[in-house]
């Protein structure tokens, strides 16, 4: 993942308002386009989940199950809190093109903009290495000691693409139960002290700046789901310099849950176990991403490569295959993928 960080806020917003003017004028599909329908070999399913025309929604799958197990509104929580026992990072709701930067100062008072600050985001990969927040602590012998530094976040936009507002914030503790912060308006207007439980049957457990402050569960249990459809934040790669873009794709569960692309070139219906366990899982939760779509400028809406399949293994090992059919649902509206897996068995 390559972490080259955008030089200015300013270029930040540029492409996001961008993206938002876009989306404002794609047209639904025209009533005569129609789909290309072919027979389902014995063992493939058929899945779909609802990220909203205005992409507003995320969803967690379990593909075991064959089922989506919670849909939730992407503008729930802002940060995210790892709630293992012994657990300390902090990430940024990617879904809402939030960003964070370290003012590098304990004076809560004196920061009042962003105005000098190197503003980013958590890399779409999910390396914990690779975090905006980063670490807010160093150790000293045996003893954690925090630097308690203001952190500054621009929490990213709405549906509409309306900014969200700025927060600034201090990690005063964290604990094998808890973590203490401090927040405020940049101008240091409703301020609070909130404490953040956590919860050992979830990865990570979500935080709102919203009514003064409310923690909030963001996922389901960690071992009842394995893809999550949705909006992040990654960088994308073209002419020139790389930017930071707000995409729709899918994410694996950081728990195990592997995922890549096997291939372009073999159908399908040929991609079997032996070629499935010979696949080079990494660690990266992108492997499948965005890029399974293009959007069709023509006819204007999302069309899916479904020659693309990609390999799944999850917690507990199970391989499956996947391929995508649409983007679209049956009122021609974009942001209602729809797709095919199968379980893989020797």
């Amino acid at each position: 993942m390559n972490n080259k960080k955008p030089k200015t806020t300013f270029l930040l917003i540029a492409v996001v308002l961008l993206l938002f003017s876009m989306s404002s004028c794609m047209k639904d599909l025209q009533d005569d386009v129609t789909l290309e329908t072919h027979p389902i070999p014995e063992g493939v399913k058929s899945g779909s989940v609802a990220l909203g025309a205005d992409y507003s929604m995320h969803t967690f799958y379990d593909l075991d199950a064959n089922k989506v197990v919670r849909t939730a509104n992407n503008y729930r929580y802002d940060l995210a809190f790892e709630s293992d026992a012994s657990g300390w990072h902090i990430l940024l709701n990617s879904a809402t093109f939030t960003l964070a930067g370290n003012a590098g100062t304990k004076d809560f008072d004196a920061v009042t903009s962003t105005q000098g600050l190197t503003m980013t985001f958590d890399a779409s990969s999910g390396h914990l290495d690779s975090t905006a927040i980063g670490r807010y602590f160093s150790i000293n012998d045996i003893d954690t000691v925090l630097t308690q530094n203001v952190y500054l976040i621009d929490r990213g936009f709405d549906a509409q693409g309306s900014p969200r507002g700025y927060r600034k914030f201090v990690i005063q503790n964290f604990s094998a139960t808890n973590y203490t912060l401090r927040f405020a308006n940049l101008d240091g207007s409703d301020q609070h002290i909130a404490i953040i439980q956590k919860l050992p049957e979830y990865d990570y457990i979500g935080f709102s700046f919203d009514d003064g402050g409310k923690q909030v569960v963001i996922e389901p249990d960690t071992d009842n789901w394995d893809l999550y459809f949705g909006q992040y934040t990654t960088m994308l790669y073209s002419e020139g310099e790389p930017y930071p873009y707000l995409v729709r794709g899918v994410l694996a569960n950081r728990n195990g849950t592997q995922a890549g692309l096997l291939s372009d070139v073999i159908p399908f219906n040929e991609v079997d176990y032996s070629l499935a366990s010979a696949f080079p899982f990494t660690d990266a939760l992108d492997g499948i991403g965005h890029d399974w779509k293009y959007y069709n400028l023509e006819q204007g809406f999302y069309a899916v490569e479904s020659e693309k399949v990609f390999i799944i293994r999850t917690a507990e090992g199970v391989l499956f295959k996947l391929h995508f059919l649409s983007y679209f649902n049956d009122e021609g509206q974009n942001g209602y993928p729809q797709f095919e897996f199968k379980k893989l068995e020797p």
